[in-house]
C-alpha cells in the first residue's frame, strides 16, 4: 500500500515503482548492477522476442579479463548492447526488442541498426549520444530501407533517472567527457554520482540487490526529477 503523503503526492512508492517493471528491464538493470560490481561501466541489456521472452541479457564489460563464451571483453567494444547482440545468430529472422539501462551510443546504435532488431527501449539518457541512431542521411541503402528500428526513451521517471546515475559510477569518464558531459547539461547527476563514491555510498550500494539500490537512491532521484522539471518550465 502507499503510505498517504505518497499517495497524496501522486507518487509511487520506490517498491512499486520497481514491480511495475517488466521482466527485461529488470534483468537489464541486473546486469548494469553487476557490471557495477565488476568494476565495468555501469549499464546492462537484455534482448527479447516480441511476446517479451528474454533472449539473451549482457552487460558491459570493458575492464574484464574473460567472458562467455561469444560476447566481447577487456575492450572498448565490449558495451552492454554489443555483447547482446553478439549472442544473436546470424541472419535470424526473429526480430527482438532490446531493453538498456542507457541511451545507446553510436556503436551499439550502428550494431542495433544492422542485427535483427525492431524496437529499443532506454531508460537513461546520455546526452552525448542523442540524436546518433537514425543512419538515413548517410546513404541511399539507409534512407530507402525497412524496418527501421523504433527507438522509446528516455524514461521520464526515476527509473529513467537511475539508469543514467549509475552510469557515472565507475570508470567511464575522462576529463574531456566530464566538461562536455556538464555543458550538455548533466552537473546535477555528475555531481551526485561523485557525491556517492567519495562518501562510500556506492561501495554500499552495490551490495545490495538492485532494486533495493534503487530505493535506497530513490528519494534523491525524486528530488533530481523535480529540479530538473522547474528548470524545463523556465
Amino acid at each position: 500500500m502507499l503510505d498517504d503523503d505518497t499517495a497524496a503526492a501522486g507518487q509511487l512508492a520506490p517498491e512499486q515503482l520497481w514491480s511495475a517493471l517488466d521482466d527485461c528491464w529488470q534483468e537489464a538493470f541486473r546486469q548494469a548492477w553487476e557490471a557495477l560490481r565488476t568494476g565495468n561501466i555501469v549499464v546492462g541489456a537484455c534482448a527479447a522476442t516480441a511476446d517479451g521472452a528474454i533472449v539473451h541479457a549482457a552487460r558491459n564489460r570493458v575492464t574484464d579479463g574473460e567472458g562467455p563464451s561469444g560476447e566481447i571483453f577487456g575492450s572498448s567494444l565490449a558495451h552492454a548492447e554489443m555483447n547482446v547482440l553478439a549472442r544473436l545468430p546470424f541472419r535470424t529472422t526473429t526480430l527482438v526488442t532490446i531493453t538498456t539501462t542507457l541511451e545507446p551510443c553510436i556503436q551499439c546504435s550502428a550494431a542495433i541498426r544492422l542485427g535483427p532488431v525492431a524496437v529499443v527501449r532506454f531508460a537513461g539518457a546520455d546526452p552525448l549520444w542523442e540524436g546518433c541512431h537514425d543512419f538515413s542521411p548517410l546513404s541511399r541503402r539507409e534512407a530507402t530501407r525497412n524496418g527501421k528500428v523504433s527507438l522509446t526513451g528516455p524514461r521520464d521517471d526515476e527509473i529513467g533517472l537511475f539508469g543514467t546515475l549509475i552510469s557515472r559510477f565507475g570508470p567511464g569518464l575522462n576529463d574531456r567527457v566530464e566538461a562536455q558531459l556538464r555543458e550538455l547539461g548533466e552537473a546535477d547527476i555528475l555531481d551526485l554520482a561523485y557525491a556517492l563514491e567519495a562518501s562510500g555510498a556506492v561501495r554500499c550500494l552495490a551490495a545490495l540487490d538492485v532494486q533495493d539500490a534503487f530505493s535506497e537512491l530513490y528519494p534523491q532521484l525524486t528530488n533530481l526529477r523535480a529540479r530538473r522539471s522547474v528548470r524545463a518550465t523556465v
